[in-house]
């Protein structure tokens, strides 16, 4: 079975990162598969020399743009058994291009605000005919798009194995000038409003002794979050390491806990997986898909999406070192399975039980086309 991932993104976030790790994860795994994305941005640059992916779309701004990506789809579903898209956009173009009569068409959800009941939406989800969920939460709302709700799955985004416990965290310390010694609540995002920063400094001002923060990332919201911290008093224990990708694994070992108030673009929680994979307990909100990756008192604690209640999870882990030291010891174990291959095992399952049930599955791409 070769599988065809779909999305007609060209940033490296969001459903193009969750795409670009199943990929990795089915490769890894020992199945087939490819990558097709849309060229042109930070996406190229970090895939321009893995042979499995392709950035065969182009960004349509002319009607030929949009054939041209038609007959890409196209080319995608005769040389693969299955084809996943993953936003409505490439869902869009795999219908245009019937891939639905040569190859097993499947939707990555990432987003509730994707399933919709209109009759456009409808008309898209028709001619899928199995589901990857970004959450398990998800399924209650499968109904609005698809009449019959198909096989799914929600599958973790899959973890990449740099994330482990012994990353160097005292050399970011002391590069952003954090004491040794001091207590660190970090998180890890894009730095935008909805992103649950503003939570994290609210709940941070609540706690004591008082933590030093760590945030990494950056964005628009920026400034508004400094002027916040000198409001809460607490500017001078803030510590900014902006954007940061190779250094991610040292920035969380320099955390004593990891914060995760809101969702973020992939919608997969992944900062979550990662923390727990560097062996830091994680305090997350109680938001939908958490429980997948967060057994409370575990592997991490769920507390109330508010400034008390996330102040009140990391009073907790302020005041008991070695329930802290558990959870992350937990958590680090726990990752095992949200690792690339066992990831890419049970995608590859998955497809290949729920493409064996479909009248049109069970055909090799020899017999398709023929040869």
């Amino acid at each position: 079975m070769r599988i065809g991932f779909l999305v007609s993104g060209n940033k490296y976030t969001g459903a193009a990162a969750a795409a670009e790790h199943m990929t990795r994860a089915v490769l890894a795994a020992g199945g087939e598969a490819e990558l097709a994305y849309t060229g042109g941005n930070n996406l190229e640059r970090r895939l321009k020399d893995e042979p499995w992916a392709s950035p065969a779309l182009v960004k349509e701004r002319r009607p030929g743009d949009l054939l041209a990506n038609v007959r890409t789809v196209r080319g995608l579903s005769e040389r693969c058994d299955v084809v996943v898209s993953h936003l409505p956009h490439d869902h869009a173009l795999a219908v245009l291009a019937r891939v639905h009569r040569r190859a097993f068409l499947v939707r990555n959800v990432r987003s509730e605000r994707h399933l919709r009941s209109d009759p456009y939406h409808r008309w898209l989800f028709g001619h899928a005919r199995a589901a990857l969920l970004a959450t398990g939460a998800l399924a209650r709302h499968i109904g609005r798009s698809w009449r019959i709700p198909p096989p799914w799955i929600a599958p973790p985004v899959p973890l990449e194995d740099r994330f482990r416990p012994g990353a160097d965290g005292a050399a970011w310390r002391s590069r952003l000038g954090i004491p040794a010694d001091a207590f660190v609540a970090g998180m890890v995002g894009k730095v935008a409003p909805g992103r649950g920063f503003d939570l994290l400094l609210e709940a941070a001002a609540l706690v004591q002794p008082a933590p030093h923060v760590l945030l990494v990332g950056h964005g628009e919201a920026e400034g508004e979050l400094r002027a916040l911290a000198d409001r809460l008093g607490i500017a001078g224990r803030v510590h900014w390491a902006g954007y940061e990708e190779r250094g991610l694994p040292g920035l969380y070992a320099a955390m004593d806990v990891v914060l995760f108030p809101a969702a973020g673009s992939d919608r997969g929680h992944r900062a979550i997986s990662e923390a727990q994979g560097c062996g830091r307990p994680v305090v997350a909100a109680a938001i939908p898909g958490v429980e997948d990756l967060v057994e409370d008192g575990r592997t991490g604690r769920i507390v109330p999406r508010t400034p008390e209640g996330l102040a009140a999870g990391i009073q907790e882990l302020v005041d008991a070192p070695a329930l802290r030291e558990r959870l992350g010891m937990e958590a680090a174990a726990a990752v095992g399975v949200r690792r690339f291959r066992p990831v890419g095992e049970t995608i590859l399952r998955f497809l290949q039980e729920a493409a064996e049930r479909h009248p049109r599955a069970g055909r090799s791409r020899k017999h398709r086309t023929g040869a």
